[in-house]
């Protein structure tokens, strides 16, 4: 095509980052600027991340006020007019709702809805899914992260297979082959040579299960000294979800204080897992956990709970292992071949970032999503 293709990038939130946001930064940062302009909007909080405004491309956010905005709907029709964009990909049900006046309706433009996790989909109420069924009936398709998801929208919104896309999540691998000064780095954070690490990277929401990985470290605390537990994360004062004072009083009753580290929000994560020995996520659901994946670009072995996503990733007794929600013994014995075992930890990390490299690449990713871009267009 003769002139560049102007795509907005549109989801609920940017004042922190998880999964979708992740997805949402590579693709407005790392799309083909001979080919695409793009541009990002949110709709709940003031503020957008830092690594979104380092990004020199338009931000906006369009407020969503009350709990059914039509005036959101309003603006967003104003901006696609405004700044005349060829497609909105809406990640999450609810951007893309708020996203089809504007698009199909006041403009006639492109409209591509991206969904980020099964169990999303399965809470939404009937009344919901009979619109959502409508408004995708008349969209321009539905990107699931994995083959689940994809799944799950064919099941709930009735949509026909070729308005169904499946595009598995990507990272930039090469960022998370090691370059730092990790017995720098180690004597920063106060871990000695000998520790063995093990981490999660996870905000705290209830969703993410961290006491459960707590409750295996507590036990694994009564057997090893030289163990510690790097918690990358924050939670967030008027979010109804958040963990992190439980965590905060388990840990002060357990007295596990000089063996858990809260690292809080970190930009430097290629940095924090490379000192890592293993990677732990044991969250009750998942969609596809770029965070565990950048965890296996990083050459980690992994262990996580048996459930989608995480299952999808982690292949038992390859790249790790998958144990069952609630099973503390089960996870701490997971844990426990892994701390005692340095030739399993490294034939894991092999295979982790070979899994990594050849299934979810953020270059296959981009590729994807920008073939698909272009379909659109062209159909």
């Amino acid at each position: 095509m003769k002139d560049k293709i102007n795509v907005l990038f549109l989801t609920f939130q940017l004042e922190t980052i998880g999964g979708s946001e992740r997805l949402i930064y590579h693709l407005a940062s790392s799309i083909d600027r001979n080919l695409f302009n793009p541009s990002v909007a949110w709709l709940s909080g003031d503020n957008a991340l830092k690594e979104f405004t380092k990004l020199g491309i338009p931000l906006l956010h369009i407020p969503k006020i009350k709990r059914f905005d039509i005036s959101t709907m309003l603006r967003i029709k104003d901006v696609v007019k405004r700044d005349d964009i060829h497609i909105v990909n809406a990640h999450h049900f609810m951007p893309m709702i708020y996203s089809y006046y504007g698009c199909k309706v006041g403009n006639h433009r492109k409209l591509l809805y991206t969904e980020h996790s099964q169990w999303e989909i399965e809470q939404i109420p009937w009344k919901w899914g009979k619109l959502g069924s409508y408004l995708l009936g008349n969209s321009d398709g539905a990107v699931g992260v994995n083959a689940e998801v994809s799944k799950e929208i064919r099941h709930k919104f009735k949509l026909e297979t070729n308005k169904i896309f499946t595009i598995l999540n990507g990272v930039d691998v090469e960022s998370f082959h090691a370059k730092s000064d990790k017995a720098l780095l180690k004597k920063a954070l106060g871990l000695s040579a000998e520790d063995i690490a093990v981490g999660i990277v996870a905000n705290f929401k209830r969703v993410k299960n961290h006491l459960f990985l707590l409750q295996a470290f507590n036990e694994l605390c009564k057997e090893y000294k030289n163990i510690k537990l790097l918690i990358v994360g924050e939670g967030y004062e008027n979010d109804p979800e958040n963990s992190e004072q439980e965590l905060i009083s388990y840990i002060r009753e357990k007295n596990l204080g000089k063996h858990v580290l809260f690292l809080g929000y970190r930009t430097d994560i290629p940095d924090i897992l490379s000192i890592l020995d293993i990677f732990c996520l044991t969250s009750l659901k998942e969609g596809l956990p770029l965070s565990l994946i950048e965890a296996m670009a990083s050459g980690l072995a992994v262990v996580g709970t048996d459930v989608e996503g995480l299952r999808d990733v982690i292949v038992p007794g390859k790249n790790g292992f998958l144990v069952q929600l609630g099973d503390v013994k089960g996870l701490k014995n997971s844990l426990n071949a892994l701390i005692q075992d340095k030739q399993l930890r490294q034939k894991f990390g092999q295979e982790s970032k070979f899994l990594a490299t050849h299934s979810y690449s953020l270059q296959r990713c981009m590729k994807q999503y920008q073939d698909l871009f272009l379909s659109i267009m062209h159909n």
